[in-house]
């Protein structure tokens, strides 16, 4: 997991400063020691005048920034604004696009009428900035003189220096020995693949998201899993990939630290043969670059939480929360009970999309959660080993208020999965653990799709059906504890205990003439939508879709495109078969 520097000036929200910077903490304490002189003592015992605190508007101003304009002519901060959109229209919606929708239209809105002012004097004064509609916030690169002039703007709540995340080299480990069909440990101590088998789903029609450090696109554990990648082959990388910094080369996804293609791998990764590294292969992903390298910019971070409400093209524009992840995994954070990232996390919550972080590597000690898996909005996850003992580097809670954290555990301990260049390594760290719940979300929501965007409903589930695991280390009980929070993750009972209702299966076969016809896009849209493609003997299969009356559309690069119905009844087997014309 990441690790950032925390600010105690921070707040949440769009407030300002929690408590006195040590600027004015230093002037009150010279105040107070004159008024605390003895009676008497006298005019040559007099203490000099005191030293003028700082203005109003200056307290506004983070100290670390203040220092840095004192050393510097210009330097980058962020300036926030005192108000924060309603979003209580988002939780009207039924759907989770129109979740996603109604977010980016609401927080567009109140950033363009309560930044106009600030943006209006940043222009006049030729300064570069950067607007952000997620947080309300601006980001200047400016001198001293203009930080203090926005300071003294009645809108503005607070002014803070320009920070990063350090993203160290994972811990290296040892390739535990796979279980049956060369299964890694970690995916079957979960249970998915008894989800995978009984239920007949894996991850089919979820989209999952990481901001990482990007992703090795063409390793052939996540290469047929991108959203990104075409039926004729070819990709499509806008709205599938993010590059905020544009580190990369190309407009291609890159992976310049083993760290998130590992992360990805965890989620959806499966080779086709003697690989299968990931929990819920049968789902897509997309992903957002927040760190560069071996760091993550404050800036790229922000930018990548509000491309996941609302993903763009190639350009960063146009954008589409129609096309947003329905998850997205976050396996990096820093000290606790910093807030800077607390109005992202509510964001994706308003839009129905799936918040999971790690829960931090700084364990054994209690009290260690780290920011933002510490929030009460975010779902984080605390690391185990094969024995089903707690990892000591794994986090502790309690989180701020004496909130559980870590909320679950899951396998986090010599987990093998992707790194880029095709190969496959072992690693440890929360940061290992969190994809596998964020990829348990994408299997739960795949069984039983009236789960898809309710967070709450999602996250008892996950809670209930939890192996209990007793640790009093840091306070609380078998079934709820700071240690392993609910219990160590258990896929199979979830979607068990999930409101799946009547499902049945649909299948067939595309040819033309009289030869199977392999990578066509089926796309079956209906009660739910699930989309798949055609093996090479032409086949194809939805496992588990709800019943009801569907509209099948075959369509691939050189052929002419196709259209069919089907009706799926409780556990019978639909058929809609396709003869294609070549074009």
């Amino acid at each position: 997991m990441a690790q950032r520097n925390n600010r105690s000036s921070r707040s949440s929200g769009s407030t300002g400063p929690s408590r006195p910077s040590r600027s004015l903490r230093t002037a009150l304490a010279a105040l107070t020691s004159v008024l605390l002189l003895p009676i008497g003592a006298g005019v040559a015992a007099a203490a000099p005048d005191p030293v003028p605190g700082p203005s109003a508007a200056e307290l506004k101003i983070e100290p670390k920034l203040r220092t840095q304009l004192d050393e510097s002519a210009k330097a980058a901060f962020w300036v926030y604004l005192d108000s924060a959109a309603d979003l209580t229209a988002a939780g009207k919606q039924q759907t989770r696009a129109a979740k996603a929708e109604t977010v980016l239209r609401i927080k567009k809105d109140h950033a363009a009428r309560s930044q106009a002012e600030v943006v209006k004097a940043l222009q006049g004064a030729g300064a570069e900035y950067t607007s952000y509609w997620i947080v309300n916030a601006v980001r200047v690169v400016g001198s001293q003189k203009l930080a203090g002039t926005l300071a003294q703007r009645p809108e503005v709540a607070r002014i803070d220096a320009d920070d990063k995340v350090d993203l160290p080299e994972p811990t290296a480990g040892k390739r535990e020995k796979a279980v049956a069909d060369a299964i890694e440990w970690n995916i079957d101590r979960i249970k998915a693949p008894q989800v995978w088998d009984q239920v007949g789903v894996r991850g089919e029609g979820i989209v999952v998201a990481n901001i990482d450090s990007g992703v090795d696109y063409t390793h052939p554990a996540v290469n047929n899993q991108y959203r990104g990648k075409k039926a004729d082959g070819t990709y499509d990388h806008a709205y599938n990939w993010f590059d905020p910094a544009g580190v990369c080369t190309t407009a291609a996804p890159c992976d310049n630290n083993d760290h998130g293609t590992h992360t990805m791998g965890t989620m959806v990764g499966d080779d086709g043969g003697a690989n299968k590294i990931g929990v819920a292969p049968g789902a897509k992903w997309i992903a957002a670059k927040g760190c560069e390298s071996n760091s993550c910019s404050e800036a790229s971070l922000l930018a990548s939480g509000q491309w996941i409400v609302a993903p763009t093209d190639l350009n960063g524009q146009n954008p589409r929360p129609d096309l947003a992840p329905h998850i997205v995994n976050n396996s990096w954070g820093g000290s606790g009970g910093d807030t800077w990232y607390q109005q992202i996390v509510d964001t994706w919550r308003a839009a129905g999309i799936f918040p999971a972080f790690s829960n931090g590597n700084s364990g054994p000690s209690c009290n260690t959660a780290g920011s933002p898996g510490d929030y009460a909005s975010s779902y984080s996850s605390g690391a185990f080993d094969i024995n089903n003992a707690i990892a000591s580097f794994s986090s502790r809670g309690a989180g701020p208020g004496g909130i559980v954290k870590p909320n679950i555990a899951a396998p986090g301990v010599n987990v093998r999965s992707s790194v880029p260049g095709g190969g496959y390594e072992a690693f440890s760290g929360t940061s290992m653990a969190s994809p596998h719940t964020a990829a348990a979300v994408a299997l739960l929501w795949s069984a039983a799709p009236a789960l898809e965007g309710d967070l709450a409903q999602t996250e008892s589930l996950l809670d209930g059906t939890a192996l209990d695991t007793d640790s009093s280390q840091c306070g609380g009980n078998a079934a709820d504890n700071n240690v392993f929070g609910e219990g160590r993750l258990d896929i199979l009972a979830a979607v068990n205990a999930a409101p799946r209702g009547a499902i049945g299966s649909l299948g067939g076969t595309v040819r033309s003439g009289d030869q199977p016809v392999a990578g066509v896009k089926i796309t079956a849209d209906g009660p739910i939508d699930r989309t798949t493609t055609t093996a090479a003997d032409g086949t194809y299969r939805f496992a588990s879709l709800s019943v009801g009356d569907y509209t099948l559309t075959a369509a691939k690069f050189g052929y002419g495109q196709q259209t069919a119905t089907a009706t799926v009844t409780e556990n019978g087997t639909a058929t809609g078969d396709f003869t294609l014309t070549q074009a």
